[in-house]
């Protein structure tokens, strides 16, 4: 619920996460009382203040003021009094955020032939006037030496250094033959990612649950005799990023990236239900041309019937309702009942929510376009852009517009 805090002339200022009330992700089983009372208990600032003070983006949206002496943090000692002060910057000194749901598509893929787009007149991107972030108020600046704890699908658990996990990440999540350009774009996004984790308290896998990652046995595994090409295209394309970070309004920003997109990414809300200014839907139409983007397949009528929770026969009724801003199915009618684009990527096991279904001679054939949730940096429409000439600065402005690159 609080990001951090500022204990100042015996007030206790209290940084709200924003995304506490507007998010779905948050624990709303505790009132604001028992939250302060825990968060507080962590910092060990008991009885150092005779008043608190709520803030949400350095503005103050009420105060907390004790009846009595008794510090005790509860409804019966405290009353709530709205917006009574001034605005406040409180510099960090703790934070205790709370983490949006995380998708990654991890594919093995070939590099794609890009069709040639010119991304100039396009308002979303410009190749100037970027502006870097090099004194953040709100988050300390990484040290290089920073330590990655990994939970490993094996069972073991790997403490490594910042950089060296994210050569991993890179390497697992994206294909080595990429533009390096698209490597560095992601290479940001992951050192992000895992950043806002350390920052929190989340815990990271090796797996798509969070990021993929794979240490250098398996990436000799993985590129055989072009091991020593490959491994050293991705650290150069790590290191020459070294330390830098995506920020929005001094926070670490939720860096989400999937394999590919329709032509559009979606917004967060759309898919997640929580808004982010900088996870909003921009054009991406290097990824129709990527050999991830358009798949068909076929199900048995009866397995999808039993997956849907419905009798569809060969005159089943489809209809879409409506669409999201990444033009992805929000709602489909299939004989009566609705459903999101996401419940039928999830109850079909599906590539993705812009799909096509047709149903002849009890066969269900399904065709899908694009690969992931579609949120923040597609890997596809990164390399189409730095193959068309864009760098990863670029490229990052244009999947996460709004935020800042810092280092």
């Amino acid at each position: 619920m609080f990001v951090n805090y500022k204990l100042k002339d015996d007030i206790l200022y209290l940084e709200i996460d924003i995304n506490y009330e507007f998010g779905s992700f948050s624990n709303k089983n505790k009132n604001i009382f028992e939250e302060i009372k825990d968060y507080i208990s962590k910092l060990n600032l008991k009885n150092k203040f005779n008043k608190i003070i709520i803030t949400c983006s350095g503005i103050v949206i009420g105060s907390l003021i004790f009846f009595s002496d008794n510090k005790s943090i509860s409804n019966d000692n405290m009353k709530y009094v709205p917006n009574i002060d001034n605005n406040v910057t409180i510099n960090v000194e703790n934070k205790d955020t709370v983490n949006i749901e995380n998708e990654i598509v991890n594919e093995t893929v070939v590099e794609n032939n890009t069709s040639n787009i010119d991304y100039s007149n396009n308002n979303e991107v410009s190749n100037t006037n970027y502006t870097y972030e090099e004194n953040n108020d709100y988050i300390e600046t990484p040290s290089y030496e920073t330590m990655i704890t990994v939970y490993r699908s094996n069972g073991d658990v790997i403490t490594i250094p910042l950089e060296e996990y994210i050569i991993g990440v890179v390497a697992s999540e994206m294909p080595a033959s990429f533009n390096s350009e698209a490597l560095k774009a992601g290479a940001v996004a992951s050192r992000t990612y895992a950043l806002k984790a350390k920052d929190t308290g989340k815990i990271l896998t090796d797996t798509v649950s969070t990021q993929g990652y794979i240490d250098q046995d398996q990436m000799m595994n993985k590129w055989g005799s072009s091991y020593d090409y490959y491994y050293n295209k991705i650290k150069d394309a790590v290191y020459a990023t070294k330390g830098e970070y995506l920020t929005y309004n001094g926070y670490y920003i939720e860096a989400l990236y999937h394999s590919t997109n329709n032509g559009k990414t979606e917004s967060s809300l759309d898919v997640f239900g929580n808004y982010y200014p900088y996870l909003v839907s921009v054009t991406s139409e290097f990824d129709k041309s990527a050999s991830s983007y358009l798949r068909e397949i076929t199900m048995d009528i009866n397995d999808v019937s039993s997956r849907l929770g419905i009798n569809l026969n060969n005159d089943s009724i489809i209809e879409v309702l409506s669409y999201t801003d990444g033009n992805n199915i929000k709602e489909i009618s299939i004989d009566g009942k609705i459903f999101t684009g996401k419940n039928i990527r999830e109850l079909l096991k599906i590539r993705s929510a812009d799909f096509d279904i047709n149903i002849s001679n009890n066969i269900v054939t399904i065709t899908t376009r694009g690969y992931g949730h579609g949120v923040g940096l597609s890997q596809y429409g990164a390399n189409g852009m730095a193959n068309a000439g864009y760098s990863y600065i670029d490229i990052l402005y244009h999947y996460y517009p709004n935020t800042y690159l810092s280092n």
